[in-house]
């Protein structure tokens, strides 16, 4: 082989030589370059919003404590359950109490609903936030009563003076003939579940048992009220009755 023809070979191979380096050693060089250079990026960033996160960090735990704390007083505020008889006992101390001025003749109680939340449980920053697995439900109530001008304002201010939530959703009265207001309330009660607050027994030794007309009781300043439950004292009328009857069989 000839001089030249042994030149120009070697000048053929260090071309291919040098093209063999640019692909596979300094492109791979700087195609590596370039992911750890976009790798340090977003570490960078991830490294500032940590140290911007360090820097408040106080303050992000103080709004924590404030949020629990928040969070208990709602929880506090709603009970842990409310059964038939929480509904009643309710109603029926509504009654008892003489300003209220009002009467209530039947009650019609619905199955409970449960109240979700319509917004998005993702924060901002792509947290997914969670409800503890509590649930609120709502007991929709539609009360019948009989009551004067002044009586309505007591009882609207008797159902929203209660700690325990409550609402009044509809008032659908007329005036009787004689002179008082008739018709219906709606009042939601509401109630959470998933709490470790614990529900809490209504207290009824007041209550007479054994009456079909538990809200029979006259009060306040409507017409003809006397003041005790009809269903009660026909119990205890009954009850002298069977007593001297006894004596009088032991006679």
């Amino acid at each position: 082989m000839k001089k030249n023809e042994l030149q120009l070979l070697f000048v053929v191979l260090g071309i291919l030589a040098a093209v063999m380096s640019w692909q596979f050693v300094y492109r791979n060089f700087n195609d590596k370059t370039a992911a750890l250079e976009a790798e340090n990026a977003t570490l960078k960033e991830r490294v500032d919003k940590l140290e911007i996160l360090e820097a408040k960090k106080d303050e992000y735990l103080d709004s924590i404590d404030a949020m629990q704390a928040e969070e208990d007083r709602i929880v506090q505020a709603f009970p842990a359950g409310v059964l038939r008889e929480d509904q009643i006992m309710y109603l029926y101390n509504m009654e008892l109490v003489d300003a209220n001025e009002v009467r209530v003749p039947a009650v019609s109680m619905s199955a409970p609903e449960q109240i979700t939340y319509p917004g998005s449980l993702t924060s901002e920053d792509g947290y997914e936030l969670t409800d503890d697995n509590i649930g609120m439900y709502r007991l929709p109530t539609t009360v019948n009563i009989m009551t004067t001008n002044n009586g309505l304002k007591n009882v609207l201010n008797y159902i929203y003076g209660i700690q325990t939530r409550k609402s009044v959703d509809s008032v659908n009265l007329t005036v009787s003939n004689e002179g008082y207001l008739t018709g219906s309330v709606g009042v939601n009660f509401y109630f959470l579940t998933g709490t470790d607050v614990p529900y809490i027994e209504q207290d009824i030794s007041g209550v007479w048992t054994g009456t079909g007309n538990i809200f029979g009781s006259l009060n306040g300043g409507l017409a003809g009220t006397a003041g005790t439950d009809a269903g009660a004292q026909t119990e205890e009328t009954d009850g002298a009755a069977d007593e001297e009857a006894g004596d009088a069989d032991e006679n």
